[in-house]
């Protein structure tokens, strides 16, 4: 049985994780490609791929980490993020959340969904991702939609 210490430890760093992501979704819809880069470990991967499909976009390091997020503009993609689930050990936690996405691209609107599964450490007493695999079940054009015909 865990002591309450232990329990409320584990409240809070299921509530920083929370944050982290939120603060993901927020960042990445303003355009805060700067910040968003910096909520990734040194060593952290951001993986993106809809299922069934090689994964399109691979960034890996802090290098590319800061070349690719502050290239995205503001408003371009709105994740919306919720349905956490988290496993925590110690400094390090993996989880999934649900994503729901709406990009703009060369002038069309895409609808997206599917989750993220997260790898998080915690660095010099802050959660970062050190790992956010995103997995799409659809990803498509929104006048097209997702539901198949038959």
């Amino acid at each position: 049985m865990k002591t309450l210490e232990q329990r409320v430890q584990e409240i809070t760093d299921r509530e920083e994780i929370k944050e982290l992501t939120a603060k993901y979704a927020h960042w990445v819809a303003l355009g805060e490609g700067a910040k968003v880069a910096q909520l990734f470990t040194d060593d952290g991967a951001f993986i993106n791929e809809v299922m069934g499909e090689k994964p399109n976009i691979n960034v890996r390091g802090r290098a590319q980490l800061d070349e690719f997020y502050p290239s995205l503009k503001r408003g371009t993609a709105l994740p919306c993020i919720h349905n956490h689930i988290i496993e925590i050990n110690g400094d390090n936690a993996q989880g999934t959340c649900t994503i729901e996405v709406r990009i703009t691209r060369n002038n069309q609107s895409i609808i997206g969904s599917g989750y993220y599964a997260d790898i998080y450490r915690r660095v010099d007493g802050q959660w970062k991702f050190a790992e956010r695999h995103a997995y799409f079940y659809h990803f498509v054009p929104l006048l097209k939609g997702w539901a198949e015909k038959g």
